[in-house]
């Protein structure tokens, strides 16, 4: 007796998946990120400190690319487009960096192109000005309790920011914005220069 081949039809969900484009039904591609970042290394300038859009993915730092005081500024408050702050938002309400905030009559933030803060930044890093001040600057006394730098105390107090040594940078909102934050704070101000 001869048997005659019968062709079956595939089930249908095989169908279905021969039907999907490529790619779809896998995990969705993680993308880079951009945020704001801060280093204690002289930067553009001569400032003591460097100021950067940093790119991530999945956690680590892909590039830098510094900005400058007022770059960073606008676009930390929203006032300019900016891929490490795409929803606009004034980061330093959100974070209460109080040297940053002003507001007109009605209590309405105003726009910012500098910010106080960051004529502290300096003294977290020296004992005294480092450079020769200009006619008429009175720039104070720095926090570090050596000289040259932070000493190791203060240093372990720099790695809550993520800056795990001197020439590290902070990077993410929180860390950024919350160093800004205590560096206006003369609580903080007062733990980083005596300890208690």
């Amino acid at each position: 007796m001869m048997r005659t081949a019968v062709f079956r039809s595939p089930p249908l969900f095989v169908f279905l998946l021969l039907c999907l484009p490529v790619g779809m039904g896998r995990a969705p591609v993680s993308l880079a990120s951009y945020t704001f970042g801060i280093s204690l290394n002289t930067g553009m300038n001569n400032q003591l400190f460097t100021l950067f859009e940093v790119k991530i993915f999945e956690g680590r730092v892909l590039s830098t690319a510094p900005m400058t005081r007022e770059q960073f500024v606008l676009q930390a408050q929203g006032a300019l487009p900016s891929r490490a702050n795409a929803e606009g938002v004034n980061l330093f309400r959100k974070y209460d960096v109080g040297l940053c905030l002003w507001t007109d009559e009605s209590g309405k933030d105003l726009v910012l192109q500098d910010c106080a803060v960051f004529d502290e930044l300096w003294k977290i890093r020296f004992w005294e000005y480092p450079f020769k001040p200009m006619e008429g600057q009175h720039p104070g006394k720095g926090w570090a309790e050596k000289r040259e730098a932070p000493s190791p105390r203060q240093q372990l107090l720099l790695t809550e920011y993520g800056i795990m040594q001197l020439s590290g940078m902070a990077w993410g909102e929180e860390n950024v914005f919350k160093l800004l934050h205590d560096v206006g704070d003369s609580a903080w101000v007062d733990n980083y220069r005596k300890g208690y």
